[in-house]
């Protein structure tokens, strides 16, 4: 081989080198932490008027129970009552433009707090069980009163742990934090169904063994948590009608309901697809719903970014539908 081409052998094996590694999902989890989300297209900023101080609440398709009901019945707790929060990362603008809303709490998929106003609770997220997401885990979730786990271990582009590992993981990063002052979350599930590409359970029937091999009676330390967490996602490209995303929505708000059994329920990372009117029509059904069930305590949409809740930097139609 001659030396030119040693040297372009040498660039391309450096090239895809470099590839590999920054495609890594577990490198950074404020860099494209979720696979694509198609963009909302652009939406037109507005002005939010202020709303009256509200009383801080507590603490992908898939599942369906047909029709036009709503998620289980459970008690009627009004509208609002503190639960939404915004998920934002990085590339998020400044979230002061949700201030003097129903906003009460931000996450952020990682830890440590990025830059937000403090009127607004973060809830630290312990994203998966290895370096650099345990390093300093402790020390960044002392204070805090909610401490989220484990991002999507069902999916294997994301925390991507079986259920015995997250269980393990769990008793020895979350479960020593939990006391009558903090709260933990069992891992944020997705809305899949069946079984992934590694034959582990998805969605709430991971998170179903989760709970029962955290609270098996033949093992030494229990690892309970205070509430569980699930995320959900619309048909691609909004390829359903808003009606059936609304079903399968509900549907799966009341698998997690029943598979939470006497817990609370968050809903940290939810989204529609397709056009802006049709996510409106989506979270004008689906919040009344949420607000009104009492084991339902937080939600979140996904996500606050140029494109999505945002236009310019400024709250935008659909960020102001979320937000109220």
């Amino acid at each position: 081989m001659s030396w030119e081409h040693k040297i372009i052998l040498v660039f391309l094996l450096s090239f895809i080198l470099h590839t590999v590694t920054n495609a890594s999902p577990h490198a950074d989890p404020q860099r494209n932490r979720h696979r694509h989300r198609p963009g909302a297209g652009v939406i037109e900023p507005v002005v939010i008027p202020s709303t009256t101080t509200v009383v801080q609440g507590g603490g992908e398709g898939g599942g369906g129970n047909g029709g036009n009901s709503e998620p289980t019945a459970v008690p009627d707790t009004g509208t609002g009552n503190g639960k939404r929060g915004l998920a934002y990362n990085s590339s998020s603008p400044p979230l002061d433009v949700f201030a003097d809303t129903e906003i009460t709490w931000i996450h952020d998929w990682y830890s440590l707090r990025l830059d937000a106003p403090s009127g607004f609770e973060f809830v630290p997220t312990l994203w998966g069980d290895q370096p650099p997401h345990s390093d300093d885990w402790a020390q960044n979730a002392a204070g805090h009163e909610y401490l989220m786990s484990f991002n999507e271990p069902d999916i294997i582009s994301q925390a991507d742990m079986t259920v015995s590992d997250a269980v393990t993981a769990y008793k020895r990063l979350m479960f020593p934090l939990r006391s009558d002052t903090v709260k933990i979350g069992a891992p944020s599930v997705s809305s899949g169904s069946g079984n992934n590409e590694r034959g582990i359970p998805m969605g709430t029937g991971w998170l179903g063994q989760f709970l029962n091999q955290c609270n098996d009676p033949n093992t030494c330390v229990a690892c309970d948590s205070d509430f569980v967490s699930g995320h959900w996602y619309g048909c691609p490209n909004g390829a359903c009608t808003v009606q059936a995303d609304v079903e399968s929505f509900n549907g799966y708000v009341s698998d997690l309901v029943a598979t939470a059994a006497g817990r609370d329920v968050w809903i940290p990372e939810f989204q529609r697809f397709g056009d802006v009117e049709g996510q409106k029509e989506f979270l004008d059904t689906v919040m009344p719903a949420l607000d009104r069930n009492g084991v339902v305590k937080r939600y979140a949409y996904y996500m606050v970014i140029d494109g999505i809740m945002t236009t310019n930097g400024r709250v935008n139609d659909l960020g102001a539908a979320f937000v109220g």
